[in-house]
């Protein structure tokens, strides 16, 4: 069985929220409760696997914010995407990839879930504080 992280970043790259799942579990679905009681987002910036109608509309009534997604390519209409603002989507990249350099977090050596959550989330909090002991 396979586990999957799904993640909310902000504009720096830095983790709001993440939420495990098994892997078999889709993408879409899960994105709602996670943006859910978000405050100040201006853009939500995500790849074609989160291209849904209701997810769009979630965005714009709760969130108030634009949509920024690729659209899948089995869509019939296509919404209009800024280019410019889908480019940070490699922020969320550097993230996974960042917590993809742990060896134990890659290969998910733990068999519990508490116990792989416990490294996620010591691995970003350790990336944290050495974030703000660059800062002067």
């Amino acid at each position: 069985m396979t586990t999957k992280l799904h993640a909310v970043v902000d504009a720096i790259g830095l983790p709001l929220r993440i939420k495990p799942t098994p892997g078999h579990y889709g993408d879409c679905p899960q994105a709602s409760s996670l943006l859910s009681g978000l405050k100040g987002v201006g853009h939500v910036i995500a790849d074609a696997a989160y291209d849904a109608d209701h997810l769009r509309a979630f965005i714009a009534s709760n969130l108030k914010a634009t949509a920024q997604i690729k659209v899948n390519p089995t869509r019939s209409s296509v919404p209009t995407i800024d280019w410019r603002l889908y480019k940070e989507r490699h922020q969320i990249e550097c993230f996974f990839n960042k917590l993809k350099r742990y060896r134990r977090i890659a290969l998910r050596c733990e068999k519990t879930l508490t116990a792989f959550m416990g490294f996620v989330h010591s691995r970003m909090r350790y990336d944290l504080v050495t974030l703000n002991a660059d800062t002067p």
